[in-house]
């Protein structure tokens, strides 16, 4: 290889990244805490973004249904591409708007946002409002009957005291350090004050960060055409034309991935959270509603979303008949295998174009390093890997002129 100034670059690129590389892997910890301390402060605008994506398909719909927005965003779009073969018309396309349109389009804008966040929050709200009731039934009902849990628990104690002396006696025979237990009750007392304390510091920052990512989250979709742009430019300026578009369209495809994602989590939640109260009114089981409506939250947690409201379910009803919980939970024990070996392979991964065995593979790896979070954005980015793996190979046949060698459906050879 002739060592020319651009090899030498290339070649001092790939050492000093392997240097980075290795110094990392050789101070694993202090690099992983400070990568967490990172994270820690951009939390706030991690979750904005997150935010931002879901209302968005909100927002989306109600400008293209309400304010029919549509064509006037597939004219910036084109005002875009244009801007990007014509770099210095830019003035031009800034200064072609009309204000009073602008005007109106940021006020269509605002309300599309608001009525966004309002459906969510609605949303939420008749969730709530069918579970916390039957939540306050079970903890008054609870209450009420603790003077007849005392008299039971009273009877037991004398009862099994007589029929066993030897109980009785060693319980005389147990001395109580009076100084040492209030001691220990001090003590106990002072933890507690510290961990409330915590908890409570803890939820102040967690309400600051979450107005932070709020106000985050509008700010992006208000601008997100211009957001957009300025993101392309960045790109374009710094990449050459063919890898900008191979960027642009593997960000494509995550926005496309992460939708297909969140519609495909709606379809799998409305599915389960409909055959969980179906199946309690066939086995007339109490709560039906409530905890039908339950499942389907939890169920955007995927796989152990069912196994969530599950338990919740099954507080709620042991309060009511002990016999029937047990019945409810065999019920979603049942219910839960049907829904993460069938239903959401099938509907989760059909939505994203992944095979139901990716989508195991993707929630069991994602799950296994990063928890819950890690199930729930494994899948997409694994859809993103699979699309981009699948479209090279098949331009590499095709390059190589092999590709009709291996369609499945002609080759009988298994």
């Amino acid at each position: 290889m002739k060592l020319d100034k651009e090899n030498t670059k290339q070649i001092l690129k790939i050492v000093i990244i392997a240097i980075i590389v290795l110094v990392a892997l050789l101070n694993i910890e202090p690099v992983w805490n400070a990568i967490k301390v990172v994270l820690s402060i951009l939390s706030p605008f991690i979750w904005g973004l997150a935010i931002a994506f879901i209302l968005n398909i909100f927002m989306t719909f109600y400008e293209n249904k309400l304010f029919k927005l549509g064509k006037n965003s597939k004219r910036k779009n084109d005002r875009i591409k244009n801007e990007y073969k014509s770099p210095n018309n830019t003035k031009n396309v800034k200064n072609d708007s009309n204000p009073r349109k602008k005007k109106k389009n940021s006020f269509e804008r605002g309300l599309s946002i608001f009525l966004s966040i309002i459906t969510i929050i609605a949303i939420i709200t008749v969730i709530l409002i069918l579970i916390i009731p039957q939540f306050v039934e079970v903890v008054q009902s609870f209450i009420g009957s603790i003077p007849n849990y005392l008299e039971v628990l009273k009877e037991f104690a004398i009862n099994t005291t007589e029929q066993f002396p030897e109980i009785n006696d060693f319980i005389q025979s147990i001395n109580i350090d009076t100084e040492a237990l209030r001691n220990g009750i001090v003590n106990l007392s002072k933890d507690v004050l510290d961990v409330t304390i915590n908890q409570i510091s803890s939820l102040l920052s967690n309400l600051v960060n979450f107005f932070i990512a709020i106000v985050f989250a509008v700010y992006i979709l208000a601008n997100k055409e211009e957001l957009k742009v300025q993101a392309k430019r960045f790109v374009y300026a710094r990449a050459n034309k063919e890898k900008a578009d191979y960027i642009v369209k593997v960000c494509r495809l995550a926005r496309d991935s992460f939708r297909s994602f969140l519609t495909g989590q709606a379809k799998e939640a409305v599915i389960l959270g409909s055959l969980c109260a179906i199946g309690m009114l066939i086995l007339n089981i109490p709560y039906a509603g409530p905890i039908g409506a339950l499942t389907a939250l939890t169920a955007f947690i995927p796989i152990v979303g069912a196994f969530i409201g599950g338990f919740v379910g099954a507080v709620l009803i042991v309060a009511v008949d002990p016999f029937k919980a047990l019945i409810f939970i065999i019920f979603i024990i049942v219910l839960q295998q049907i829904e993460g070996n069938l239903i959401y392979p099938h509907v989760v991964g059909k939505n994203i174009g992944l095979p139901s065995m990716w989508v195991l593979v993707a929630i069991t790896i994602g799950g296994s390093l990063f928890g819950i979070m890690g199930m729930i954005i494994g899948l997409p980015i694994l859809s993103i890997i699979y699309a981009i793996v699948t479209e090279s190979t098949n331009k590499k046949l095709k390059e190589k002129n092999i590709d009709n060698m291996f369609d499945y459906s002609n080759n009988k050879e298994f």
